[in-house]
């Protein structure tokens, strides 16, 4: 026999006692407790006993905010049915927020309003999980929006949704993005690519030009991975712009180019002519028969000649430096107390009225470039022939050692000022001594000549102790 329809209801009212996480409790019109279930003792970890009389802002002052209105409405004659309320309960000495689900109900008793049922869910659980969910998203959000400069989702090739910051790169927005087909934002010359890298789901990155709403190119970089999205697998793709760099490697493509030809027609357009002033200069100086005058003049070119040779040596070795990382050394094996000696030699006949001192101590032998070895030489003693009285000697000097040579080169001028020694080996730096013969390369090429060898120079210069370039060279240049 079917039960009646007050049992049915004892039966639901009975089993809703009895739920786990689900409380119930009834008050009457001044919303004092006259009823609560075990289950709402347990939730809460009050006993009965603390309900008794009570009003819910007494019982419960965390939540009068919140519930009091909702219980008003319900005593009111309204049903309220899954609100929530959340804060700090106030029915234990945990004061961590707590968010429940509830319903109220309006109670009657004889047609007249006797008070409101209220019921009471404990979400907190399931709420916390929510809120760590929502900022375990912006947090990857944020961490896509800095390590790239946007994203996308698609799906075959029809856009699904779409980062503000990739939506503002291609200058439209959103949500007139989402939907279209990806070749719409994709330069006709990087279609094929595109479709190739996503039919084989290519996951390394590689590069694309794309379109802009008004149609300008963008330079991008792209990495694509596949992500659930919606319940089914998508595509997402990080974008980079990389126009900035693209047009710097123009930039220095067009540099490169420009330095490769000034290098050619120094070396070669410039040399040429040149070669052949030195050679007329120098049968006119042979030959004689020339007025004294003429002879001075002869002079004047052949100097200004050897001058301009040299400048065009500076700038060809200054351009190999920066083309190619350093200027190329070929060693071999050199005994230095010989190179020191011709090279001193040299100067001490073109100056005559200069003391130029050499010594030489230890064993000099080692692999080095000799070519470079002498320019590095004539570099450091024409400077200090230059930057020192006539009156004074200029002094150099190799020590041999089991872990390499020093080279010395001490000059009796005015000490250089310390605002100049911190940039006296860049190029094109001339201190404020300096004469206008040279293009300031001279000591640039010699750290370069150093730096090339494996080794290293430095200056020392102060009152009385003149100027000194110490360098240090291993007894095998690298490659030798």
């Amino acid at each position: 026999m079917a039960p009646s329809f007050s049992e049915e209801a004892q039966q639901c009212f009975g089993a809703l006692l009895h739920a786990s996480g689900i409380g119930l409790a009834f008050l009457d019109k001044e919303l004092r407790f006259r009823f609560v279930s075990t289950a709402l003792m347990t939730l809460s970890g009050l006993p009965g006993s603390a309900y008794e009389g009570r009003t819910a802002g007494e019982v419960w002052p965390g939540l009068t905010k919140e519930l009091t209105p909702l219980l008003q409405r319900a005593l009111a004659g309204e049903q309220v049915s899954g609100a929530r309320v959340s804060g700090q309960p106030g029915f234990s000495s945990n004061t961590h927020v707590r968010h429940f689900r509830v319903t109220v109900l309006p109670a009657s008793s004889g047609g007249l309003r006797s008070g409101v049922g209220l019921m009471m869910e404990d979400e907190t659980e399931r709420v916390e999980r929510e809120q760590a969910l929502r900022e375990s998203e912006e947090r990857l959000r944020g961490l896509v929006a800095v390590s790239c400069d946007g994203y996308f989702l698609h799906d075959a090739g029809i856009v699904l949704d779409v980062s503000p910051a990739l939506a503002n790169l291609f200058g439209s927005p959103a949500e007139e993005m989402v939907g279209q087909p990806l070749a719409r934002w994709v330069a006709p010359e990087s279609r094929e690519a595109v479709q190739r890298a996503v039919s084989r789901q290519v996951e390394s990155p590689y590069e694309l030009t794309g379109l802009r709403a008004d149609g300008k190119r963008l330079f991008l970089e792209v990495l694509g991975r596949l992500v659930e999205f919606c319940g089914r697998s998508v595509r997402m793709t990080a974008v980079w712009d990389i126009s900035a760099r693209k047009a710097s490697e123009e930039a220095a493509a067009r540099a490169d180019t420009f330095r490769e030809q000034l290098l050619g027609v120094v070396g070669h357009d410039l040399r040429t002519p040149l070669y052949a002033i030195q050679l007329s200069a120098g049968a006119l100086q042979r030959g004689g028969g020339l007025s004294e005058t003429q002879a001075r003049q002869v002079t004047h070119v052949s100097t200004a000649a050897r001058r301009m040779e040299r400048m065009i040596h500076e700038l060809l070795d200054f351009t190999r430096a920066r083309l190619a990382g350093g200027i190329p050394v070929r060693p071999a094996p050199l005994t230095l107390d010989k190179l020191l000696e011709r090279v001193v030699e040299e100067f001490q006949a073109s100056h005559p009225a200069r003391l130029l001192v050499s010594r030489s101590e230890g064993d000099l032998r080692g692999s080095w470039d000799e070519s470079r070895l002498g320019q590095l030489l004539d570099n450091l003693v024409g400077n200090a022939v230059q930057h020192s009285p006539e009156d004074t000697p200029v002094e150099v000097k190799a020590v041999g050692a089991p872990d390499g040579i020093t080279l010395t080169v001490r000059n009796e001028g005015p000490p250089v000022p310390l605002e100049e020694r911190a940039t006296l080996f860049e190029p094109f730096k001339r201190g404020k001594r300096a004469s206008g013969d040279g293009l300031g390369l001279g000591l640039y090429i010699a750290r370069q000549i150093v730096v090339a060898h494996g080794g290293r120079i430095s200056v020392e210069s102060g009152v009385g102790l003149g100027t000194r370039f110490i360098v240090w060279l291993p007894r095998h240049a690298p490659g030798s």
